[in-house]
């Protein structure tokens, strides 16, 4: 079935208002487009006014509870454009079981809300008609929270609501001044580290090789963490050429393993959990293959302790993240949450985020005690200090004194029974000197990863990820080695090094802008499916306003 024209005046609410006084309004309320769409649908997307709403659903009281092709109700569309809590409230109001209802993705109106960057008060209200769906995963093993933290933008108030508390106090003006002043003095000294930057100090390789070659005699096992078989090495020891040294054939097969980038044969289970999270983290192999390691270092213990009868405990793998800005750390310790919970390393798959700001306070008592709170509001789960160097940095209006408290709550954690499991992060130049600086803290971090720039490849694949995950449908040849291509030819390394990540959710919200462009300039706008995106959105965006 066709488009009707009420479609179309759904996205200009007047005429609409107008045309609801028609005898022939309640047939035309009632008819859905080929996607399954009713006019509804249609005004719910372009973020109508409630009389335009309440018009449309006097003329079709069963439309809140149509489905279309994918399953989306009105209200899921409402969720995803962003539209008026006015508009939520009316048609949870007509159709309560709404928020309860899954698309064909698994996402219910609470993931559409939380990964499209609705208000609290939208949030509010459909946690207060469906609570248990804080804690529901859709199809891709997200809950509402998750999608909330990937998309990065959401609020603080969001999230507390998604978190299950309370959103916190609106600051006052004066809260507001001195955390802006102290922002900006964190970005001074993060401008200047970026500006003075050093090279990378190597190891020499004598001793890397020789450590290869104990690790292989003693703990075999530990070279899964490097993406390395052991038994490869054997092997290739046995079979190897006489006229290489055994140090040159161990040389061979890691850089054959790093080149490969493939976690050793037979390692781990892919259909697994475990699997299925670390594959929604883009490049970050080396992170991959250590958490492959982690969990086979765990079945030997488990074995050991089912033979020998014994309580054999992981040490906690606290951890050190160093990258650029946007280069994916905080995305990928929140996922790391939950691959660290189902391998049993933590107990919860809970994610605490904090700063500078977060644990000092004005004096040393106030600061230790602040540190402690954060520590057990995150226990059992991971500790993700964001800009870690900055509790050892010097600003005109605090000195690294008070950070230096903090640190030392860090430690004692780490010291007695290492939970929560603490992951410091920060830009490569900083964390060295810090942790240069604080030898007893990085002691106690075994782990320490490096986050690259992503390259073009890896960027168009986040894009296309993030882009599905929000609902968007790609179009015939859109795909990660298009987007890829594009970027390669219409902008610099240096200008996607200074965004990273970031410019994925840039250029999505310049897409969602282009496919709302293209729908007005259509000759039956009412034909445009505005969930998919074509090849011609992403190339204007990128030869346009990427440069």
């Amino acid at each position: 079935m066709t488009d009707t024209i009420l479609h179309e005046l759904c996205k200009g609410f007047g005429a609409l208002l107008t045309r609801a006084k028609s005898s022939n309004f309640p047939a035309e309320a009632s008819r859905a487009n080929e996607r399954g769409n009713l006019p509804l649908h249609a005004a719910a997307s372009f973020q109508a006014p409630v009389d335009a709403i309440e018009a449309l659903i006097k003329a079709n009281p069963s439309a809140p509870a149509f489905a279309n092709g994918i399953g989306n109700l009105p209200i899921h569309h409402a969720c995803m454009w962003q539209a008026p809590p006015e508009t939520v409230e009316l048609l949870l109001a007509k159709h309560p079981t709404g928020a309860t209802v899954r698309n064909q993705y698994g996402s219910l109106p609470l993931h559409m809300a939380a990964s499209n960057q609705a208000t609290p008060e939208v949030i509010r209200l459909l946690i207060e008609n469906y609570p248990d769906a804080l804690h529901l995963q859709n199809d891709d093993g997200m809950t509402p929270l998750d999608l909330a933290l990937a998309d990065g933008s959401a609020s603080e108030a969001v999230v507390a609501l998604l978190q299950g508390r309370p959103p916190p106090a609106e600051p006052s003006k004066r809260q507001q001044a001195e955390a802006l002043i102290q922002r900006a003095e964190q970005m001074e000294g993060k401008l200047s580290s970026m500006r003075g930057g050093q090279g990378r100090q190597r190891g020499d390789l004598k001793i890397v090789v020789d450590a290869i070659r104990k690790i292989a005699d003693r703990f075999p096992h530990a070279l899964y963490a490097a993406g390395v078989d052991p038994d490869e090495i054997e092997l290739a020891l046995e079979d190897s050429n006489h006229n290489l040294t055994p140090d040159e054939v161990i040389l061979d097969v890691v850089k054959r393993r790093v080149v490969s980038k493939v976690p050793p044969k037979g390692s781990v289970n892919a259909n697994d959990r475990v699997e299925t999270v670390l594959k929604m983290i883009v490049g970050l192999y080396h992170l991959k293959s250590q958490i492959r390691g982690l969990r086979r270092t765990m079945e030997i213990n488990d074995l050991r302790e089912s033979i020998l009868g014994v309580d054999i405990r992981l040490q906690t793998p606290h951890m050190v993240f160093v990258g650029n800005p946007g280069s994916g750390k905080t995305y990928v310790g929140r996922f790391l949450a939950k691959v660290l919970h189902e391998l049993g390393i933590i107990r919860k798959a809970k994610f605490v985020e904090v700063e500078r700001m977060d644990l000092v306070a004005r004096d040393q008592a106030k600061t230790r005690a602040k540190t402690r709170e954060v520590l057990e509001d995150a226990k059992g789960g991971i500790l993700f200090v964001d800009e870690a160097y900055t509790l050892g940095m010097h600003s005109r209006r605090h000195n690294a004194d008070l950070g230096n408290y903090a640190i030392a709550e860090l430690i004692s954690s780490m010291d007695h029974g290492g939970d929560p499991l603490i992951i410091s992060s920060g830009f490569p130049t900083e964390m060295q000197s810090f942790l240069a600086s604080q030898m007893e803290l990085k002691r106690r971090c075994p782990l320490m990863f490096e986050f690259p720039d992503y390259d073009s490849l890896s960027l168009a694949q986040i894009f296309v990820d993030l882009a599905t995950t929000k609902g968007f449908e790609l179009g015939e040849g859109l795909t990660p080695e298009f987007v890829a291509g594009l970027l390669e030819q219409e902008t610099t390394k240096e200008w996607r090094s200074e965004r990273n990540g970031r410019l994925c959710e840039q250029l999505l919200a310049s897409v969602r802008t282009e496919v709302r462009r293209r729908i007005r300039r259509a000759d039956v706008p009412e034909l445009v499916d505005p969930h998919l995106v074509l090849k011609e959105d992403v190339e204007n965006v990128i030869t346009t306003d990427f440069k």
